[in-house]
């Protein structure tokens, strides 16, 4: 007995043995066998309990640590970190060894430390043990013993996955690099009872291939894969991999290619898409069927519907598949909602008629039309010629579609050939279309809808030279027997779709086509010449050049110099003021000058001129307000239209005291403009078309000409009304406003009188125009609720040259409604802001601590600006902690002063013993309210003065 317990101390020996019951004979003979086993729980619980604290724990037997997790109930277990001595009784030396291996903080060679009685506060750490590594050499540093255990996971040890064999690369696309992407090919500990038990066999044993998922009847031998799901066609064909690093599988190491045969081939229909460009027109990819798990046919953009035991089956083409059958697929439709279900395993060869009309072999389609223009419009019946002659770039005869082309690309594609030519418009229509012109015979032959039906005029709506001039008495038949029996009827096609004018008719005496000149008894002598006017016009007989028609205002009115009408030289212009039925009508050249009602030679024509000052005979020009005032008379009218009127410009346009300009500062006094074309600005050319309000910008966008308040004005819209100045704008003036805003904006009558104006309560403002169902001032049926009342300046807040953004939207941002930072109406010293966007028209305290000390030193910089993503909110949260999720937003706020919300950041927090808050303060809707103070703040440290001064 002695043997078995040296070492131990007297008093150990002699608790143990009146334990046991043990009695030193005196003289006697000890026992030859021990009584007890000596195992280890004998004197410890197996494995050792843990203490939780820094200390022993008598009662228990507990000690400091954290054994519970690293041992189990077998002395084995204890060996990793005290040495194969702890398996003998003998390793009760009252000193804890521990192997050098394990790198413990504690451990020190040749020194005695007590670690036994008086365990050391905190205890070691390990910093080189392969239980805490990464299994790559990649050591742990540990917590302290008997520290409380982390959320320990994989990642506690293991970090990216290892860059041996092809760990990274394709398995790492799939799987990730992180620690979970390990369970794939490898045991999952987690699930265990005691999840890092394992580590204690790191360094004794094989790494440990488990496949799981689609690869679970998998193995791993010899460095190889084999019977892998993930390794295979997706069929019954697995491909053994070797997992040597540097070896890579691209598509085809496990699929086939579009010309693969044999065991590899690809499965059922795959060859009849990615191999079959002749009668498809285009090879079809993997992505065309497989959008949801490739993105082209050589990458895969989603892995994980990859390999994943699904064939999934989605693309632009691919239309419903059901049971095998692709059902909806635009591949095989009519091209126009009509589908013709195809089997992914069927043996019939599909032809042009197997999806396009049915009536003949090619395939022509044959479907009912719909609507002009609509995707089921259908001319195909009045076309049928070859196929070519309008799908060039997709067949070449009509039955042989050509490799590389546009068929089956989701496209209704159509390109001249066959010597046909048309261009391509909107809606289905095509223009310049070289049949209905008679390639370049007819001009202007306007366009053509598919679907719609065409007379005559289709194509000759527009007819050429000397037609409009006879039609009045004669019909198509008169001049083109050949072709027509009367002005409806094509009676020969043949001649009529012939490219050549057939001329011949009763009326027709000679024709010669050289010169396209007609020799007829209606032109007695002579012989105009078809296309040119000029040999047929009035100059034939009236000499344009001579005195006849130049007396008088004719130069003025025809060549438009200063300022005429600029009308041309032909029979419109002349039939304005003269009477003029024809050339074959009774009061032509009968000698006699016939002025319409209105016109005198000798007075005032009133029908446009309706001032007294212009005359005839003088041939004087006119001033611009003899047309555009009403100061001398009526407004001047030309065909219809009534001039512009500027009498308002010099009092409440641009022409008013402090602008004073007068028209010559945007228009050309001496340019042609009375052409009767509202609209027709004839602007100067350095103020632009007039498009884009580039008229309006070449004085409000240059600072030397407007003040700020009126620089680079932007519109309201980007299009539609609102988009133009003139939109709302008369730059002539309109009364009673001096801001030249408009009495009706979008045929709406509108009343405005100043910037307080832009909405009232009787919905006839400039805003109410468009805004029916706004919130606040709507022009229909919802008055206005709770906002900033009708007589506050709306520009204060809808800005109509902000810096960013439309004109009049308000920017959403801080300073948008108020100051930032918000500051007091009063301030003991004068305070200088910035622009808009920070305070020009920031809004300042009118409730209760609205603008309170926010820009005292220490708070908010006073010259803050709104700058960054989240600026705006960053310098409020230590008070305003709760951020803009807590910010209400409602205006005005003095009626919603409930909404404000002081909530302080924590870290703030002065004494932990006590909350900290903002109190006193009287936040009451319309209530005479007052600021709080801050309390228990270390900002402060001391009760703080009331946030405001004015409350």
């Amino acid at each position: 007995m002695a043997k078995r317990i040296r070492g131990i101390a007297g008093s150990l020996l002699l608790g143990l043995l009146m334990t046991f019951g043990i009695m030193a004979l005196g003289g006697g003979t000890a026992q030859a066998a021990p009584q007890y086993n000596y195992s280890c729980d004998f004197c410890h619980q197996m494995p050792p309990l843990d203490s939780a604290t820094a200390n022993k724990d008598p009662f228990t037997g507990g000690v400091p640590g954290n054994h519970l997790g690293h041992s189990s109930s077998t002395a084995s277990s204890c060996v990793s970190c005290h040495g194969a001595q702890v398996t003998a009784l003998d390793h009760r030396n009252k000193i804890i060894e521990l192997n050098d291996s394990l790198g413990y903080s504690r451990k020190q060679s040749g020194v005695f430390l007590n670690q036994t009685s008086v365990p050391p506060n905190p205890l070691g750490t390990c910093s080189n043990i392969s239980c805490h590594s990464d299994g790559k050499t990649a050591f742990r540093v540990t917590a302290p013993w008997g520290s409380s255990p982390a959320d320990m996971n994989c990642s506690s040890c293991h970090g990216a996955a290892p860059d041996t064999g092809i760990h990274m690369g394709k398995h790492a696309a799939y799987f990730g690099t992180g620690t979970d992407s390990c369970v794939k090919c490898h045991a999952n500990h987690l699930n265990d009872a005691k999840p890092f038990g394992h580590a204690t066999s790191a360094g004794h044993r094989a790494i440990e291939v488990k496949f799981g998922g689609p690869n679970s009847g998998g193995t791993f031998a010899t460095g190889q894969c084999f019977n892998l799901y993930c390794h295979s066609d997706g069929r019954t064909n697995p491909k053994t991999v070797s997992w040597a690093a540097g070896t890579t599988l691209d598509c085809s190491g496990c699929h086939g290619i579009a010309t693969t045969t044999g065991l590899n081939a690809l499965s059922a229909k795959h060859a009849k898409h990615v191999n079959n460009a002749v009668r498809l027109g285009n090879n079809y990819g993997c992505v065309d069927c497989h959008a949801t798990a490739v993105s082209d046919n050589n990458t895969i953009s989603d892995t994980t519907k990859h390999v994943d035991g699904i064939t999934d089956l989605a693309g632009t083409k691919l239309g419903t598949v059901s049971a095998g059958s692709c059902a909806t697929s635009y591949c095989h439709s009519n091209g126009k909602g009509t589908f013709k279900p195809a089997t992914w395993t069927q043996g019939a060869t599909i032809g042009c008629n197997g999806c396009h009309g049915t009536a003949t072999g090619t395939g022509a389609p044959d479907y009912i039309t719909g609507l002009p223009g609509a995707a089921d419009a259908n001319s195909h019946g009045k076309h049928l010629s070859s196929c070519a002659d309008c799908h060039s770039k997709t067949t070449v005869n009509g039955t042989t579609i050509i490799a590389g082309s546009q068929h089956i690309d989701g496209f209704n594609n159509f390109s001249s050939g066959n010597g046909k030519t048309f261009g391509k418009l909107a809606n289905k229509t095509c223009s310049n279309i070289s049949c209905h012109s008679g390639n370049g015979i007819i001009q202007n032959v306007a366009p053509a809808q598919w679907g719609a039906t065409l007379g005559c005029s289709g194509c000759h709506s527009t007819l050429t030279a000397g037609h409009a001039a006879h039609l009045d008495q004669y019909g198509c038949v008169d001049c083109h027997s050949t072709t027509v029996s009367s002005n409806t009827v094509v009676s020969n096609p043949a001649t009529h779709l012939s490219y050549a004018a057939e001329v011949a008719g009763a009326q027709v005496g000679s024709y010669t086509l050289a010169d396209k000149s007609c020799a007829t008894s209606c032109h007695m002598s002579g012989a105009p010449k078809w296309n040119v006017p000029a040999s047929g016009q009035c100059n034939s007989c009236h000499d344009v050049t001579g005195p006849l028609i130049s007396t008088a205002a004719h130069a003025v009115h025809f060549a438009g110099t200063p300022r005429g009408p600029g009308m041309a030289l032909n029979v419109a212009s002349c039939n304005v003021c003269h009477v003029y039925n024809g050339e074959r009508d009774a009061l032509h050249a009968n000698g006699i000058n016939e002025l319409r009602v209105g016109y005198n030679i000798n007075g005032v024509c009133a029908n446009c001129h309706k001032q007294s000052s212009t005359q005839w005979a003088t041939a004087v020009s006119s001033t611009c307000d003899s047309c555009h005032s009403t100061t001398g008379g009526a407004l001047s009218q030309i065909s219809g239209v009534t001039a512009p009127d500027t009498t308002a410009a010099a009092t409440s346009g641009h022409g008013r005291a402090g602008i004073g300009l007068s028209c010559e500062a945007c228009h050309d006094k001496n340019s042609a403009h009375i052409n009767g074309t509202l609209g027709d600005k004839r602007l100067l050319p350095a103020l632009g078309s007039g498009s884009n309000n580039t008229e309006c910008n070449f004085c409000h966008a240059d600072s030397g000409k407007v003040s700020a308040l009126n620089l680079n004005i932007k519109t309201h819209m980007t299009s539609g009304l609102g988009s133009l100045c003139a939109d709302c704008h008369n730059a002539h003036g309109t009364a009673p406003n001096t801001m030249m805003v408009s009495q009706v904006i979008g045929g709406t009558a509108v009343s405005f009188t100043g910037n307080n104006t832009f909405a009232n309560d009787g919905r006839t403002g400039v805003c109410q125009v468009c805004h029916i169902t706004s919130q606040y001032f709507t022009k229909a049926g919802q008055p206005q609720t709770t906002h900033v009342d009708s007589t506050s300046n709306c520009l204060d807040c809808h800005s109509h040259n902000p810096l960013a953004g439309m004109a009049f939207s308000a920017s959403g941002a801080c300073d948008a409604c108020h100051g930032y930072p918000p500051a007091p109406r009063q301030t003991l010293s004068a305070v200088t802001f910035g622009v808009q966007g920070s305070w020009s028209s920031a809004k300042f305290e009118d409730y209760s601590g609205g603008g309170g000390a926010h820009m005292v030193p220490g708070h908010v910089a006073k010259d803050l600006r709104l700058t960054g993503t989240n600026a705006d909110w960053t310098p409020c949260l230590p008070c305003h902690f709760d951020g803009a999720n807590a910010h209400a937003k409602t205006l005005p706020t003095r009626s919603f002063v409930e909404n404000v919300n002081v909530t302080m950041d924590p870290q703030y927090r002065f004494s932990a013993d006590h909350f900290m808050s903002y109190t006193s303060a009287k936040l009451v809707s319309g209530g005479a309210n007052k600021s709080g103070t801050c309390f228990n703040t270390n900002c402060h440290m001391g009760p703080t003065p009331k946030w405001s001064t004015e409350r």
